[in-house]
């Protein structure tokens, strides 16, 4: 197996919730979100692998360090990959195994709300092959943007996850920020953007990245904030976003500069989505992943090895 497969592969996480934390097969169905049949076919899986024999064939401190996540900071599941300070490389490992974690969760007539970014796009690209899910239907959590290359576009990630499941993809066709109220309430009253709207709130998972304050970001690199906005936000406590609304350190929404209002769902709006599933790593968003945790913006986080530790370090 592969480093990525060792460290979060779920049939190594079924056994040792099996073999190590003596839970029965039902409540680990309970705890992984998936039926009985499948934990089954997870043990059996992990010892024909040799996961079992050879001590899972991972290191008993990441599942321990995902446990302790769980519960510091009361989310159903966290998975964790390893550390490389290769971006690109990080975010096919999270994407990956974020992947590994979505197709179980999209069920018949699920409503799956997806944001955008290159963490995500590696989730989708990770995607091979068809698993339909009748009635189920995608949506674009946010607006789009202008310069958006792949991994920017936010309506990429929503189609790709559509053919995967064989499902209806919808756009928001919408500026991710527009500059004043009154353009705001008229494009929210856009019969089409109503309607995306209104799909995006009943939304049964919503799977989403996080922004930090940096320049590297993408909202920063492509001047959706300017300096002058960017400073605003500083000021006010901003440690980053999520689907483009600002958050202070403790997860709380703080309010946005001038000539700047989002098209999407509100943070409230998004925390009433009953699976919550975010996927980010490296050191640059420490402080914004531990504020959605904070926030309880999250029932299940994908991240990595060091930004585990932080986490801990930091509660």
């Amino acid at each position: 197996m592969s480093e990525i497969d060792k460290k979060g592969g779920e049939a190594a996480r079924a056994a040792w919730l099996y073999y190590h934390e003596n839970m029965t097969q039902a409540e680990i169905g309970q705890d992984m979100d998936i039926s009985r049949s499948t934990v089954t076919r997870l043990l059996q899986r992990a010892k024909t692998e040799g996961l079992v024999q050879i001590t899972l064939n991972v290191s008993s401190g990441t599942f321990k360090t995902e446990r302790d996540i769980e519960r510091a900071y009361g989310v159903r599941r966290v998975r964790i990959v390893p550390y490389t300070n290769d971006q690109t490389t990080l975010n096919r490992w999270l994407g990956h195994v974020a992947a590994e974690i979505l197709v179980p969760m999209v069920a018949d007539k699920a409503v799956v709300a997806v944001s955008w970014g290159t963490t995500l796009q590696a989730m989708a690209d990770s995607l091979v092959g068809k698993h339909p899910a009748a009635r189920t239907r995608i949506v674009a959590l946010i607006g789009g943007l202008h310069n958006a290359s792949r991994g920017t576009n936010t309506y990429e990630v929503a189609k790709q996850l559509g053919e995967y499941f064989n499902a209806p993809a919808l756009a928001l066709h919408a500026p991710v920020y527009v500059p004043d109220e009154a353009t705001a309430l008229g494009l929210a009253s856009d019969p089409g953007i109503r309607d995306v709207l209104a799909l995006a709130r009943k939304a049964s998972i919503v799977v989403y990245s996080v922004g930090s304050m940096h320049q590297e970001s993408t909202m920063l690199k492509l001047d959706y904030i300017t300096a002058a906005q960017e400073k605003f936000l500083r000021k006010h406590g901003a440690v980053g976003e999520i689907a483009c609304r600002w958050i202070d350190r403790d997860g709380v929404a703080i309010e946005l500069p001038p000539a700047t209002y989002p098209t999407g769902i509100s943070l409230d709006e998004l925390k009433k989505i009953p699976h919550r599933l975010a996927v980010a790593g490296g050191e640059l968003k420490h402080d914004i992943i531990r504020a959605a945790l904070r926030g309880g913006f999250v029932t299940t986080l994908v991240t990595d090895e060091r930004t585990a530790q932080y986490l801990l370090d930091s509660r």
